[in-house]
């Protein structure tokens, strides 16, 4: 009896390790010129991944409104963004692919500032089209 527990906390650990490493190789240590595969679904998908990464002060201004604060998001940016790494290498956050309001929020900034309008003017944009 004491073997099989053993082997089952080994199995355990090895398919935490295995999902850990997969999690990591997928999401970290890219620069800013790779975009990981998820980034790169479609072509609108694509655009917002990159005007993020090239944005993002901008997009901190943008709320989220698909409900994503609850896993920590605080602005659309975070759904595509996690972190810029001091060696320059960034971590991007997946739920940016998965989510058509996020892309489509991030596609709609990208037009009204491209535009001209201020940051609070997109936000003002953005806050009417989906708070409601």
């Amino acid at each position: 009896m004491k073997n099989y527990k053993v082997l089952f906390l080994a199995l355990v650990l090895i398919t935490g390790g295995l999902l850990i490493s997969n999690y990591y190789a997928r999401n970290s240590g890219l620069n800013k010129n790779n975009l990981p595969k998820y980034a790169q679904k479609n072509s609108e998908i694509k655009i917002a991944y990159e005007y993020a990464l090239k944005n993002l002060e901008l997009l901190r201004y943008i709320p989220c409104y698909c409900g994503c604060y609850r896993i920590g998001h605080k602005n659309v940016g975070d759904c595509f963004i996690k972190e810029f790494k001091k060696d320059g290498t960034v971590i991007f956050e997946e739920h940016g692919a998965n989510c058509g309001l996020c892309y489509s929020t991030v596609l709609e900034s990208k037009r009204l500032f491209e535009e001209g309008k201020s940051p609070q003017e997109v936000r003002d944009y953005i806050d009417n089209k989906y708070s409601s």
